[in-house]
């Protein structure tokens, strides 16, 4: 992994943030999978309401993935994209056939959690580097997370 710096960026300080990129990519996408397969799988009387919120977190799960993959690149990186890596390196597991809502948002809130700490990890690196693009993406995505984790717990009551 040869950094380029390009961007006049300490090689040592990008090395650790393209790691940390590297594993937030991961969780992404093995949760943007999971998201597809509960909008799926959703029955019963918040089928409506589920289905649309699912849909809706998993293509922002899309644009973040594309956003963390970018950033990579940018950095020097080379963005991984095979599902098997991801797998190993993912912190969040699969999941499989959850029908059952109050299951399905307690493993989405389970999944926020940890990619918000993540991303919380990322913003110190960052920070500390001077990488203030990344801390920037970071600031956008943690205040998305915790405003969806927010709204998750007033409707889980």
């Amino acid at each position: 992994m040869a950094t380029k710096n390009f961007i006049g960026l300490d090689s040592a300080a990008v090395k650790k943030i393209i790691n940390s990129l590297s594993d937030l990519l991961a969780n992404h996408q093995v949760y943007y999978t999971n998201l597809r397969g509960l909008h799926w799988d959703i029955k019963g009387d918040k089928f409506f309401e589920l289905h649309e919120l699912y849909e809706e977190y998993y293509n922002n799960e899309a644009s973040a993935i594309d956003e963390v993959a970018e950033r990579i690149a940018m950095l020097g990186g080379h963005p991984e994209n095979r599902f098997s890596e991801y797998i190993k390196k993912s912190d969040i597991k699969e999941i499989h056939t959850i029908s059952d809502w109050e299951a399905g948002i307690k493993n989405i809130m389970s999944s926020m959690k940890t990619i918000l700490e993540k991303y919380r990890n990322l913003l110190t690196l960052a920070s500390g580097a001077n990488d203030f693009g990344t801390v920037s993406l970071a600031r956008k995505r943690i205040s998305e997370i915790e405003t969806n984790l927010w709204k998750l717990t007033a409707y889980m009551g």
